[in-house]
Formats: C-alpha cells, sequence, structure tokens
C-alpha cells in the first residue's frame, strides 16, 4: 500500500503542474480579457468587439488596460512554468518541440503584457513573436497527430486547424516591413479582417490551453493505471 501511495503521491508531479498550470493559464487570460472587453463595451458600445484585441491593452483608452496586461502577464508565466514542466515529461520528440514552441509563445505572452500597444515599436516586434510562435504551434500538434495521436486528439485537431487559419490569416495580413496591419475601416460595426481573425487566435489558444491541459490528464490517469497494474503484477 505504502508503494502505491508514493506512486500517487510522487510519480505524476510533472502532470500535475502541466495541468494546473495550463489551466490558470487560461482561465486568467479569459478573465482579463473578459474584464477589459466588458468595461469597454460599457464606455464605447458594441464597436470593440469589431476593433483589434490588442487595443484592450491601450492604457489611454481602454479603462482596464492595466488588468488586460496584468492578466497576459500572469498567463504568460503560467504557460511558461507548463511547457516547461511538459519538456521534462519528455512524452516523445513531437511534445519535447511542443514545450520549445509552448515556451517561446508564453514568453511573448508576457513581453505583450509588459509592451502593450502604447509601445508600439517593441508591441510590433514581440507581437509578431506571438504570431509565428502560435503558428509553429498548432503546425506541431497536426504533425504529432499523425504521428502520436493522444497528445493531438479531436478536439485539439479541430483548435489547431482553426489555428492554423487564423495566424495564416494574420501572417497574410501582415505588413512586414512594420511589421504592422493595415487600418481597418473604423465606421461603426464596419468588417475587419485584421479583428476577426486576431479574436479568433485569442479564442483558439485559450480553448487550446484547456484541450492540452485535459489531454495531459488524460495521459497521466492512463500511465497510472499501467504503473499501478505492473506493480500488482510485481507483488504477485
Amino acid at each position: 500500500m505504502l508503494r502505491l501511495d508514493t506512486l500517487y503521491s510522487n510519480s505524476y508531479d510533472l502532470h500535475r503542474l502541466v495541468v494546473t498550470m495550463t489551466l490558470m493559464a487560461a482561465l486568467v487570460s479569459a478573465l482579463g480579457v473578459s474584464a477589459a472587453l466588458a468595461a469597454q463595451i460599457q464606455q464605447d458600445g458594441l464597436q470593440p468587439l469589431f476593433e483589434r484585441a490588442d487595443y484592450l491593452g491601450d492604457y489611454i483608452n481602454s479603462p482596464l488596460a492595466f488588468v488586460f496586461n496584468i492578466a497576459q502577464l500572469a498567463a504568460g508565466f503560467c504557460m511558461l512554468l507548463a511547457m516547461f514542466a511538459l519538456y521534462l515529461l519528455r512524452f516523445d520528440t513531437y511534445s519535447n518541440y511542443l514545450a520549445v514552441v509552448g515556451s517561446w509563445v508564453g514568453l511573448t505572452i508576457i513581453l505583450m503584457g509588459i509592451f502593450p500597444i502604447n509601445y508600439l515599436e517593441e508591441h510590433r516586434l514581440v507581437s509578431t513573436g506571438f504570431l509565428i510562435g502560435t503558428f509553429v504551434l498548432h503546425a506541431l500538434c497536426l504533425m504529432a497527430r499523425f504521428n502520436r495521436q493522444s497528445l493531438c486528439p479531436n478536439p485539439m485537431f479541430i483548435l489547431s486547424t482553426l489555428g492554423i487559419i487564423s495566424a495564416s490569416g494574420l501572417i497574410i495580413q501582415l505588413d512586414w516591413s512594420t511589421l504592422d496591419f493595415a487600418s481597418c475601416d473604423h465606421s461603426p460595426h464596419s468588417l475587419c479582417w485584421v479583428a476577426i481573425n486576431m479574436w479568433m487566435q485569442v479564442n483558439v489558444v485559450v480553448l487550446w490551453c484547456v484541450t492540452l491541459a485535459l489531454t495531459v490528464s488524460h495521459i497521466a490517469r492512463s500511465r497510472q493505471k499501467e504503473s499501478i497494474y505492473q506493480l500488482k503484477q510485481s507483488d504477485r
């Protein structure tokens, strides 16, 4: 019994860390975006829904910009910690690559919290790094689907496909000479494809984190059952 208790308490700490920190990253990010967006809508009506998501971090025009930016800092740190634990788990080569690229994404999220759109040049650099990082991250997930299905189940496969679409759209729309996007038509409720792709990217990343946490949790439970079974077999 002692050996089983030790197995439960010690063997899967890294799995728990990945699950907890990834869920925390998604929760903190969702709460920060929701709070800032709600305050902006209260001030300007529905127009913020048709503008770029990073405008919520504008200290001049966004009422809760500090909440949005602090949430990015916290979410990025949680994702960095989760990716470090995922790397230490060493599921396979793809999971290691996923952890490295995920760490890059987490770092750029932290930097976007430090350098919101008020710091235009710095924000352009780090947001472009985030864009490239998310594109590579989703591409790795799709590759892992054909190499290790357990690491990329159907929900994550769907989200990664949507993430590739939104990231590709933003990459096409990006002016690489300035690392910025063309200005949108700011007439009321006019469609801005940059804003649509950006909001899609934000939502996909949050949901992707939740799905990753559930996937790692499922893998941990499966491995735990296998280990317990092997331990009982060896005790016979």
